[in-house]
């Protein structure tokens, strides 16, 4: 028996969220820099990590994913995620501390 979810797979959910987010903040950035002439700042950064999404989550587990999706596309609070999972607060930080680890680590190969 698979496991569902009501919001879809984890690593689709959390991956479109995250496309969704960047691309936004890439385009807000890019028309910014064309308007004004100003530097571009994190745009390379964010273009790179949009397309090394897929590294980023090849060795995500599966409830790594389902917490990230809890706390960033539900935007609930650790206490709520640790109620909702029975996760504990420091096992919840952990999880998601070590994907933005991760996405630092390919962010800086911009």
């Amino acid at each position: 028996m698979t496991v569902r979810y009501y919001w879809g797979k984890p690593k689709d959910v959390i991956r479109w969220y995250l496309i969704g987010t960047l691309y936004l903040s890439a385009q807000s950035r890019k028309s910014y820099v064309e308007k004004t002439g100003a530097e571009p700042g994190n745009l390379p950064r964010l273009l790179k990590l949009l397309k090394e999404l897929d590294e980023l989550f090849d060795k995500v587990d599966t409830d790594s994913i389902a917490v990230l999706c809890l706390r960033y596309v539900e935007l609930l609070s650790i206490a709520e995620t640790v109620e909702r999972t029975g996760l504990s607060a420091y096992q919840i930080t952990a999880k998601t501390g070590k994907v933005m680890k991760k996405a630092k680590e390919i962010i800086a190969k911009a």
